[in-house]
Formats: structure tokens, C-alpha cells, sequence
């Protein structure tokens, strides 16, 4: 029973996450994203500094200016996709930024014999849940030679949150954001700490800050201590509802509170939910909030 349960959510994992894949595909032709070039200011540009760390062309925390480091960023990227190298960020540029932030936060395994799913998720230091969730596995048991799996790399941060929560609601950001509408309480899955935030916007994800003074300091702890892109599988609570969804721990952008030691704001999403600057799915906030339902 416990098995047939088992493969019931990961069926449906592989094909909510499938649906949201295709989804973005359909919706992205029309989508209209931001052009930012040298002297752009803005929340769309800490955006793109942020999908520029992840990729591995910019260090640094995201501070909203386009300015000489960032240029330099957007150039070598353009020039490993192969790109015109123009420094300006248009649909291309967006398009291969978020190929390469993909490549980044994960890897193709080749199964050889000998293999099982619990081994390789050792080897990786993720759980079997995450790669059988990401690859599409029904049946851990049944993987064979030759079969390729995805290893999302940024599991680690979930890979202790794969524990019953049932009633935990996987709601599509069009839901989610009618539900979600000012103040919450946000669960981290790996570490069960809890702080209380202000959604203060955000129209293709939720913008959000944390409340007060302490709830930031909660904040930095369940990110280790020091601000990072890193995503975080969370649940937020609205009104006794529990959805799953996904975080980063840096400030940026805008703020409305300004006693809460939190310089700026963070980025909650939902199933769905996209990037505000590229109109885009984010594949790692994706596979975070799949891990937050747990089984």
C-alpha cells in the first residue's frame, strides 16, 4: 500500500511538473520580457543578477544596477552561447541565461549495471525521492542500464523535507496568489523553522518580507547564516492552509518595512509561478516546490 502510494505521487509529480514545462513552452511565445542593457536600474535587474550568479558568471549579491560587472557578465554569456555580444539583455539573452542556470542546477546520469536509485542518490548526496521526482521514475526499483536520470543538484537543500504532508496543497500560482494576498507564515521544509513575512507585490510571483527583526534573524538561520540564492522547499501557511513552495534567502529589490533588518525583499513561488524581468519558469523553484509536498 505504502508503495502503491509511493508511485501515485511520483506519477503525479512527473506529470504536474510536465504540464508546468509545457505550459511555459505555450505561454512564453507571447510572454514579453524585460530588455535591460548598461545603466538599467531595478528589480528586474537584481532579477537578472540573480539568474547570472546561478549561472556562474556573476559573484556578489544582486544590488539592481547594470552597471560594468554586470555588462561584463552578460557578455560572457552571450559569447558562450553564441549569441550577437551586444551587453543587452533581450528575449536570446534571457532564453540562453536560463539554459545555462538549468545546466547549473543539475546533471544527466547514465544508469550502468549494477546501479540502484539508492545508491546513486547516495553517490550524490540527494534522496531517491528527489531524482525519481525530477526524472520521472515511477518505480525506483525497475531503473535499468542505459536509462538517463536527471540529479537535481540543488536537492540537497530538501532532501531532509521528503517526509508525510499530506495535507500539504500543491496550488498553481493563479490560485495561490488569490490565497496569498498579505501576511503568512513560512515553513522551512529542511529545517522546520518557521517565520512569520508581509507580501509586499510581485505579479508573476509573490514579493514578500519578513515581518519583523526576528523573523529575519529566523530567516538567516534556516539560510545557514549568510544570504544566498540558494532555493529552499517551504510551505506557506495562509489562513490554515498549507501550500508548497519555494524561496531564496537573498535581499533585494524594494522594500515597504523598513525595521525588520531585511535591506530589500525575496521571492516566493508557487507550481506555475515565473520570473517577473524574463517572464520564464525558474526550474529550480520548480523542483523545490514539488519536493515541499512531500508524500
Amino acid at each position: 500500500m505504502v508503495r502503491y502510494r509511493l508511485r501515485l505521487v511520483l506519477i503525479n509529480w512527473a506529470i504536474a511538473f510536465c504540464v508546468v514545462m509545457l505550459l511555459a513552452v505555450s505561454a512564453g511565445v507571447g510572454a514579453s520580457a524585460a530588455v535591460l542593457r548598461r545603466g538599467d536600474r531595478g528589480e528586474s535587474v537584481c532579477e537578472l543578477q540573480e539568474q547570472l550568479a546561478l549561472a556562474g558568471y556573476l559573484d556578489g549579491e544582486a544590488d539592481g544596477m547594470f552597471g560594468k560587472q554586470t555588462h561584463s557578465a552578460v557578455i560572457r554569456l552571450q559569447k558562450d552561447a553564441g549569441l550577437s555580444v551586444d551587453g543587452i539583455v533581450g528575449s536570446n539573452t534571457w532564453s540562453a541565461l536560463a539554459q545555462k542556470v538549468q545546466a547549473e542546477s543539475c546533471r544527466t546520469y547514465v544508469v550502468v549495471k549494477g546501479d540502484t536509485l539508492y545508491g546513486i542518490a547516495k553517490k550524490f548526496g540527494v534522496t531517491v525521492e528527489a531524482i525519481a521526482a525530477a526524472s520521472g521514475v515511477a518505480r525506483p526499483e525497475l531503473i535499468k542500464p542505459g536509462q538517463e536520470l536527471t540529479i537535481p543538484l540543488s536537492s540537497a537543500v530538501a532532501s531532509r523535507a521528503m517526509s508525510g504532508r499530506a495535507d500539504v496543497e500543491l496550488l498553481h500560482w493563479d490560485i495561490a496568489k488569490t490565497i496569498f494576498k498579505t501576511r503568512a507564515t513560512i515553513i522551512d521544509c529542511a529545517t522546520g523553522l518557521s517565520f512569520k513575512v508581509q507580501r509586499r507585490g510581485g505579479y508573476n510571483h509573490a514579493d514578500a518580507e519578513p515581518l519583523t527583526a526576528d523573523d529575519t534573524a529566523t530567516m538567516k538561520q534556516i539560510c545557514g547564516g549568510k544570504w544566498s540564492w540558494t532555493r529552499r522547499a517551504v510551505i506557506v501557511v495562509v489562513g490554515g492552509r498549507r501550500i508548497a513552495a519555494s524561496i531564496n534567502g537573498m535581499p533585494h529589490g524594494g522594500c515597504q518595512i523598513t525595521n525588520n533588518n531585511f535591506d530589500g525583499h525575496f521571492c516566493v513561488h508557487f507550481l506555475g509561478s515565473r520570473t517577473h524581468a524574463s517572464a520564464l519558469l525558474d526550474p529550480d523553484h520548480q523542483r523545490m516546490v514539488h519536493a515541499a509536498v512531500g508524500y
